[in-house]
């Protein structure tokens, strides 16, 4: 991939307005509303983060039951209990989505290219201006969007959202061992941008702290590393316990706002700023990222699993 992660922030903005102001949102808002039962979703790499957020949205829109899983688990959890899947794929062509497809539950797909496989109802979204990064940005921004739109019920009054959308700057010692990110399934959307992003692009080393297991031993970490931490709050007596107490136990501490998916929306966005600040730190492009020759060959398998 080209170096050009510059240019893919400058676009960001751009690209979300391109998904809702040339998408059929009332098709797709129509053809989610109808989505009345327990439901699959899912994806993988940059995808698993919309396919997260997706399942959160379906779940306090419709109120229903859903589950966000990898394609592989597809295998082996019990699909009986759901009706639905919905997967999420930028091409919709990845072995993944072949895999979604082979069993009896009602298929959507989340995409900017429809599927021409029958039986499958084809949610897709604009994509005029196509992204090429290694890691995704607008890729993984642009379906929230779509989805978020939806949630909020904006319809065409999507605007609000690109007016709530701006960049983002940090100042922070990036020179650390591992980042330590404290969330919960209030914030699983951030957390898994952040640990796929960072492990994909080779900036950091991530470890996914759920906030209340962390009082059960895992604060031993930090005594034997340097270690910078990344704390998602809502405001409870555990985050203001973490808030007055990280702060001597950590290098640095990051803190985001966190309460309900209006803000894990707009948090989701102010993490992709955090993680170019890191790889900018390091001499390091996101969207070109010199990756270990073993991808090429893995990310084409097709087999069983």
């Amino acid at each position: 991939m080209e170096k050009n992660m510059k240019e893919n922030f400058e676009k960001l903005e751009e690209r979300v307005y391109d998904a809702l102001y040339n998408s059929d949102l009332e098709r797709i808002n129509y053809e989610l509303s109808k989505v009345d039962k327990p439901t699959l979703v899912t994806g993988v790499g940059g995808s698993s983060v919309v396919s997260e957020f997706a399942s959160k949205v379906l779940s306090e829109r419709n109120n229903i039951i859903t589950r966000n899983t990898e394609p592989r688990d597809l295998n082996y959890i019990n699909k009986n209990l759901y009706s639905n899947i919905l997967v999420c794929s930028y091409t919709g062509k990845n072995y993944g989505v072949a895999l979604a497809y082979q069993n009896e539950l009602k298929h959507y797909l989340l995409s900017s290219k429809p599927t021409e496989v029958e039986g499958v109802t084809n949610l897709t979204y604009s994509n005029s201006d196509k992204e090429k990064s290694f890691i995704s940005l607008a890729a993984t921004l642009a379906p929230c969007a779509v989805l978020f739109n939806y949630y909020k019920k904006y319809g065409n009054d999507y605007w609000k959202i690109i007016d709530n959308l701006d960049s983002y700057s940090f100042d922070f010692d990036t020179n650390c061992d591992a980042y330590e990110i404290f969330s919960g399934i209030d914030s699983s959307v951030c957390a898994k941008f952040l640990e796929s992003t960072m492990i994909e692009s080779g900036i950091a080393v991530p470890i996914i702290h759920d906030k209340y297991s962390y009082c059960h031993g895992r604060s031993t970490l930090c005594t034997n590393m340097n270690n910078n931490a990344i704390l998602f709050s809502s405001g409870t007596d555990l985050d203001k316990i973490y808030l007055e107490e990280l702060k001597n136990h950590y290098h640095e501490v990051i803190v985001f706002e966190s309460n309900g998916i209006s803000d894990e929306f707009y948090n989701l966005q102010r993490c992709m700023y955090l993680t170019k600040y890191i790889a900018e730190s390091k001499g390091k492009d996101l969207s070109g990222v010199d990756y270990n020759p073993l991808v090429k060959k893995l990310y084409y398998f097709k087999g069983s699993m």
